[in-house]
């Protein structure tokens, strides 16, 4: 198969800055990543309460996933991207003069409203800028922003809270948000794209989005993003140091090391895979995802007596958790009309969030009735069928049609 012509990615300056005004925004998140836990605990509640900062603010950023699309459809992709930044922004800073945990929990969790509305219009404008042949490469592109700000965030988010205190890493991190919206402003504004935004009014944002359910591109889309959150959630995140130190006998020290041979797996993989969805197609890179994806969460409930192999199975999954989510990126956008579909974007968005959110109390849950090898075995479930699902899959790319735009109703 040839690789059609198209401008890669990289080499086009309206996508280059989105990806100045994404990575400040992943900086300031991963900034965040070592001092909410100890902020939230510093109230004097129990452990168990303080996940509620994090449940609430997961279950505000579900529950606007389609308002946000809405917002995209309606007002555009700037409008919905800049407001999203700016609530982030005004909830950091409450969270940072918090005086109660309630109050602690109100402003952080109001924020995942921002966090859905800039993700639906980040998203949104991707997909509308970028041709099917090359949202492979895009979406490793964005999620590479993602990696490094996650990975360079938390040392400054460590060096700030050790100079000025917990409270003041909030205040940087809305400050941050304060200028990434400022950056998003110019570089978001439209600038005569060969596809132009089409407006619809909520009722026909969602009529538009309706057609795509029956469109195997965008349900295989949505279902492999929920089972990709939901393996990184459960097995990995949740699981996998609890199992280290229950099973294992790990310290502190290497469950830190398990934990980041995920994000060490992802990087091994994401030069690889979006090149590979684009020129070969989706289906050549999500079965054999899902696939690792299933052995690996399958293995890590049998390996007591080989603890080494740990390390190598969360290196396996993280891998696995990267080329899904690209796949299902580039699936995403070529179901999608290139007028743009705030409502099915902010749909995908939802699909994972459910998974981060409902992993966690399934696979514990599992865990401390069944024990840690079937639960294991049960979190393998989301990605063997949405392997059987992705069977189906036709070769190669099939590009967004002018037919199937101009069929979707709504415009206006």
């Amino acid at each position: 198969m040839s690789t059609p012509e198209f401008i890669h990615p990289i080499r086009r300056p309206e996508f280059r800055r989105l990806l100045a005004m994404s990575i400040t925004v992943a900086l300031g998140f991963g900034m965040l990543i070592p001092v909410l836990p100890r902020y939230a605990k510093a109230f004097g509640v129990s452990l168990a309460v303080v996940g509620l900062v994090q449940l609430v603010f997961g279950l505000t950023r579900f529950s606007f996933g389609i308002v946000g699309g809405v917002v995209v459809d309606r007002f555009g992709e700037r409008s919905s991207a800049i407001t999203g930044l700016l609530i982030v922004s005004l909830s950091s800073y409450a969270c940072g003069f918090a005086e109660t945990f309630p109050q602690l929990v109100f402003a952080r969790g109001f924020g995942g409203a921002g966090s859905a509305l800039f993700i639906a219009g980040l998203q949104n404008r991707i997909i509308r800028i970028i041709e099917p042949e090359a949202m492979g490469r895009a979406t490793v592109a964005n999620r590479a922003t993602f990696l490094i700000g996650i990975g360079l965030g938390p040392l400054l988010g460590g060096f700030v809270a050790h100079s000025f205190g917990l409270a003041a890493t909030f205040h940087f991190y809305a400050t941050g948000l304060l200028l990434a919206a400022i950056i998003g402003w110019f570089v978001m504004a439209e600038e005569g794209e060969k596809v132009e935004r089409v407006t619809r009014s909520p009722f026909a944002a969602l009529k538009a989005a309706r057609p795509l359910f029956s469109d195997l591109r965008y349900v295989t889309a949505l279902s492999a993003t929920l089972a990709a959150w939901w393996t990184i959630s459960g097995p990995a995140q949740f699981m996998g140091p609890l199992f280290a130190e229950d099973r294992l006998g790990f310290d502190s020290n290497q469950i830190g090391l398990a934990a980041t041979m995920i994000a060490v797996g992802e990087a091994a993989v994401l030069p690889f895979v979006g090149k590979t969805a684009d020129r070969f197609g989706r289906k050549a890179v999500l079965l054999p995802a899902l696939s690792g994806a299933v052995v690996a969460t399958v293995l890590m409930g049998r390996i007591e007596d080989m603890p080494w192999a740990f390390f190598v199975l969360m290196a396996l999954l993280g891998a696995s958790i990267a080329s899904t989510s690209v796949a299902a990126g580039a699936l995403l956008a070529d179901s999608i009309p290139r007028g743009g579909s705030g409502a099915a974007v902010g749909l995908g968005q939802m699909a994972g969030d459910l998974g981060y959110l409902v992993a966690p109390v399934a696979t514990g849950y599992a865990a401390e009735t069944l024990g840690f090898s079937s639960a294991y075995a049960i979190a393998a479930i989301p990605a063997a069928l949405m392997f059987v699902v992705a069977l189906r899959l036709p070769r190669g790319i099939r590009a967004r049609s002018e037919a199937e735009q101009i069929e979707l109703p709504g415009a206006g």
